[in-house]
């Protein structure tokens, strides 16, 4: 038995506590089961729980994570995977504890190869524009960079165009519910890459505006080859334009660097973006991002384990400062129990918590040689501005949400929006219930879900609003009551009123002091659209495959 390196495997077969099913190539044990109708245990679907952990028994399997986040020393010693994370390199048995002592059920339909998981039959195939579309943020950040270079009142112009942009494009470009089939997703692995030498160009321009000498030559340079003299521009801004110089970036950063960064960390089989995600989120003084958001978010998101779920009442500021200290001790407890699963020793080069927060030291480092500690201070004002920017996106995207710990995560676990502008440029990071429910997903095969919990707005004004908590209970309070009225199971139902009794918010209370539904049995995993009041909600029909 052997757990190998990644590569394509072709159609096998696996048995699983005795039975037979076919594997087809790219499928991982875990869409394989579930397509041939075995109830197999799952809950995230990304390696981050260990819901659908079994025992290999026999046979060579391809990992596409990190199991030692998730496995024990023991675990390991014995063989056990993560079935969402394998995929068999041939013949294999495995042995699993199923729900059902008679795991046979009718055939579901066939899932899409590793990682795109929605059906493809019906879907167009991808044009140019399909693809260019997802190249506007890079249109963006090249505008904040001539904007930064422009001094003065162009800085603030620049920032006033980009966020007017973003809002109206939102506020009346409408939906983009089109989910084409890319043949070349390669092309978008660049789009994403690509984030990487752009914010690493927008945070040098902007730090360079506030340096007294000139780093590198850059300015003259740029003075030479454009006939315009961007030092002299600089030396006339005043402090008014590059407090919107430091909005602009801070903003770039989180349209830029955390967007591109999201998707790249969840690609844990593949090393070279996984470092690319790092290294971005490290333009946020976040680089450990990818270890809490996939092991320990993607478990616990809408629960109160979940350090980025903000619960109803809670203040933007507040949820700021609390996920971003519970979210760091999370990533820490969690890498200290990978190491120790390995037998590593915690305080070594191979903590890759400490290893994420040197990255982030060093990115302070590399602006204090620019221009000594004003640049320092400046570069950490944009790192700390984009952190913020980070967990306001999170508080956005579960507010209020409740889940029992022993449920599935489903999409009505998530805040949904399908506006244009924000779904373009922000890689379809918008479309967050398909996220949640299958996190194998990749972005460009995420589906709109319509009829999930939906946002106010795009993201942008979503963000704005929570910056003033009463105009954002105002427009939320009366979606958190739908979501419990619509979307929640009969247990979410009393826990929500249990949520609303301690928010804070006297429109909540009434609902808390009704006679709440008694506990309804867990729904079945995998099956969690499904009402024990004989309910379907409207998210249910094709959210799963």
């Amino acid at each position: 038995m052997a757990k190998l390196p990644l590569r394509q495997h072709a159609d096998t077969t696996a048995r699983i506590n005795g039975r037979a099913i076919a594997v087809r190539q790219g499928e991982t044990l875990l869409q394989a089961a579930l397509r041939e109708g075995v109830d197999f245990p799952n809950s995230c679907r990304v390696g981050g729980c260990g819901a659908c952990r079994c025992r290999l028994t026999s046979g060579e399997v391809t990992e596409f994570t990190e199991t030692g986040y998730l496995l024990s020393a023991d675990d390991l010693n014995q063989n056990t995977i993560l079935a969402c994370q394998s995929a068999p390199r041939g013949p294999v048995t495995i042995e699993v504890d199923l729900p059902d002592a008679t795991p046979v059920a009718a055939p579901k339909a066939a899932p899409e190869p590793l990682p795109v998981a929605a059906p493809v039959a019906a879907r167009a195939v991808a044009g140019v524009w399909d693809y260019t579309k997802y190249g506007l943020f890079h249109v963006l950040g090249l505008l904040a960079v001539i904007s930064l270079l422009s001094g003065g009142a162009g800085i603030t112009f620049g920032l006033v165009t980009i966020v007017t942009a973003y809002v109206l494009g939102d506020a009346f470009g409408g939906d983009d519910t089109t989910t084409p089939r890319h043949a070349y997703p390669q092309v978008l692995t660049g789009l994403l890459w690509g984030a990487l030498p752009l914010m690493a160009l927008i945070a040098f321009v902007s730090v360079w505006t506030v340096c007294d000498t000139d780093p590198l030559g850059f300015g003259a340079a740029v003075t030479a080859l454009t006939g315009y003299d961007v030092l002299t521009a600089r030396a006339a801004t005043g402090t008014g334009h590059h407090l919107s110089g430091l909005i602009l970036t801070i903003l770039a950063n989180g349209l830029v660097s955390l967007i591109a960064g999201h998707e790249l960390v969840h690609r844990t089989w593949d090393r070279t973006s996984l470092r690319i995600g790092r290294l971005l989120y490290a333009f946020a003084f976040d680089a450990n991002f990818s270890i809490e958001h996939v092991y320990g978010h993607h478990r616990y998101a809408a629960t109160l384990q979940d350090p980025a779920t903000a619960p109803r009442g809670r203040s933007v500021y507040a949820h700021v400062l609390i996920s971003t200290l519970r979210g760091n001790v999370s990533s820490w407890r969690i890498e200290k129990a990978r190491l120790q699963s390995r037998r590593l020793p915690v305080l070594s080069r191979h903590n890759v918590f400490l290893r994420g927060h040197l990255l982030n030291l060093g990115m302070v480092g590399i602006a204090w040689a620019m221009g000594g500690a004003v640049a320092a201070g400046y570069f950490l004002a944009i790192a700390l501005g984009g952190k913020s920017i980070l967990e306001m996106v999170n508080y956005m995207e579960h507010y209020g949400m409740v889940r029992d710990p022993s449920d599935p995560v489903a999409p009505h676990h998530s805040w949904n929006t399908n506006r244009r502008v924000s779904s373009w440029a922000m890689f379809n990071l918008t479309r967050h219930s398909h996220h949640h429910a299958e996190g194998e997903v990749p972005f460009s095969d995420l589906r709109p879900f319509p009829d999930a919990p939906m946002m106010v707005n795009g993201y942008l004004t979503t963000m704005f609003l929570t910056m003033i908590p009463p105009l954002w209970h105002h427009f939320m309070t009366p979606k958190v009551l739908e979501w419990d009225a619509v979307h929640a199971s009969p247990t979410e139902r009393r826990m929500a009123a249990e949520a609303n009794a301690r928010s804070g918010i006297p429109q909540l209370w009434p609902t808390a002091a009704r006679e709440t539904p008694p506990f309804a049995p867990a729904d079945t995993p995998g099956r969690s659209s499904d009402t024990s009041d004989g309910a379907t909600r409207p998210w249910a029909a094709g959210s799963r495959s």
